[in-house]
């Protein structure tokens, strides 16, 4: 029987991402960075107390003998961290959440955050192909009170096909929008629509909506929307991925503007196939760059004034680059997840890169067990000097690696106490045959580090136990 080592708070209640070149190992030291980095990501902050706080989707989870009926799960920072006995599970059995929970419904998608009605508290999105859903925050946190964002007439009659792949301040006026993947006629009639905000308290009805027929203008379909500041001006740009008619994957950046809506730049250099992105200042000049990740690689692509760096080229980097961790296999799934920050406090952005399909030494038993891998970023940009990784059997990590654990599935990094030492929650959804696992790891000034990891599941924050794929989606 595995044994489980759970954070202290937990066991002691009764629930609780220019040409793509090759990597170089061993790039300069880092230096000071600029004065002007850029700001990361606001923490998601549910019940306004200054602390960030962390939403774990469980969507396989039971709900009143309702079997993969679907919850969502919040915990809420403090100044001694998560308080695990005070977390919120929410399902459409939650008064204020529409609509009922029902076999199968795999309610709903953890899909990001921010304050969408401007009351000054961030508001949690949960999203499930084309249903976008707004759980309002407030002092109480997330409590169930919601509201249904209307799907909306769009210039061309599309609908949502992925709801909500992103969410950012794309015309500058100080409140999130939201970008999704768009459905019309045929397989180029897809498209990218922003729903403005603020939203609606009670309709969730967005400002205004604006529809991109990209297959017309832009000469790809739409499989994917990130949005960052690449150009840091403080207005959030976006990246909008997909296919010509020739299957060739194309990426396509364009400037957010207070003034002239988005405005069209070029191609992202890289054209590999992606499943994931991010955003962070790795190189600490004042331009948040772009990490995507997918095809069992990771691709960083620098920003600049105009959106892409005209210094810095874009870097690929695998488990075969020079000083990178592990072997590149096909199912590795190496890049499927990645996250951006400053793991090591030095003022440059680090890359976290997720591969849950990662076989241990015995492929019988740990097959798609996953490993979380960690590049550093410097003056000169990522580095693979220092590069680290970590799986359930590396040392201080609670459990082990076992078949389809999944590890790494999601990953956040936040500081849940503020106590300027950030921590890494480690999403892998398929532990204890799907039951789904968060491990917290501790940071010091060399990164990411074992000793001292924890972790939680649905079931300690309250919620059922069983088959829910805790961990599967999180935001925070």
């Amino acid at each position: 029987m595995r044994k489980h080592t759970l954070l202290t708070a937990v066991a002691c209640t009764a629930t609780a991402l220019s040409l793509t070149g090759t990597a170089v190992a061993g790039a300069a030291a880092p230096a000071t960075p600029s004065t002007t980095a850029a700001t990361p990501a606001k923490p998601a902050d549910f019940n306004g107390d200054g602390y960030p706080d962390l939403a774990v989707g469980a969507h396989t989870a039971t709900v009143n003998g309702l079997k993969r009926a679907g919850a969502v799960s919040v915990v809420y920072g403090s100044a001694t961290g998560f308080q695990y006995d005070k977390a919120s599970v929410i399902s459409q059995a939650t008064d204020g959440v529409a609509g009922d929970p029902r076999e199968t419904g795999v309610w709903s998608h953890v899909s990001g955050h921010g304050d969408f009605d401007k009351d000054g508290y961030d508001d949690l999105l949960v999203a499930a192909y084309s249903r976008v859903e707004i759980l309002w925050g407030g002092k109480q946190g997330i409590t169930g009170a919601s509201a249904t964002v209307p799907d909306g007439s769009m210039p061309t009659g599309p609908n949502r096909l992925y709801a909500a792949t992103a969410i950012g301040d794309v015309n500058g006026d100080g409140t999130p929008d939201i970008h999704s993947v768009t459905w019309g006629n045929g397989r180029l009639g897809h498209g990218q629509v922003t729903e403005f905000g603020p939203f609606d308290r009670t309709t969730g009805k967005p400002k205004s909506i604006v529809h991109r027929a990209t297959d017309v203008k832009d000469g790809h379909d739409t499989s994917s929307v990130h949005v960052g500041d690449m150009t840091g001006d403080g207005i959030a740009d976006m990246v909008i991925g997909g296919y010509t008619k020739e299957w060739a994957p194309k990426r396509t950046l364009f400037k957010g503007t207070r003034t002239s809506g988005l405005v069209k730049v070029g191609a992202v250099p890289d054209v590999t196939p992606s499943t994931s992105g991010g955003f962070g200042d790795i190189n600490g000049d004042g331009h948040q760059d772009f990490v995507r990740g997918g095809g069992e690689k990771v691709t960083v692509t620098y920003g600049g004034p105009n959106g892409l760096s005209t210094t810095l080229p874009s870097r690929t980097y695998s488990q075969s680059s020079s000083g990178v961790p592990g072997t590149s296999e096909t199912g590795d799934l190496f890049g499927n997840t990645v996250t951006v920050a400053d793991t090591d406090q030095d003022g440059y952005a680090d890359i976290l890169i997720g591969a849950p399909g990662e076989t241990g030494t015995d492929p019988a038993t740990t097959a798609r067990s996953g490993a979380l891998t960690i590049l550093r970023g410097s003056k000169t940009g990522i580095t693979t000097t220092g590069a680290k990784s970590f799986t359930q059997n590396s040392t201080g990590i609670p459990s082990t690696s076992e078949l389809d654990d999944k590890f790494a599935t999601t990953l956040r990094v936040l500081d849940s106490d503020k106590n300027g030492k950030p921590e890494v929650y480690v999403g892998g959804h398929g532990e204890d045959n799907f039951t789904g696992r968060v491990w917290k790891l501790t940071t010091d000034t060399t990164g990411v580090i074992g000793t001292g990891a924890t972790s939680f599941t649905l079931t300690d924050l309250g919620g059922p136990k069983g088959l829910a794929s805790f961990g599967f989606r999180t935001t925070g």
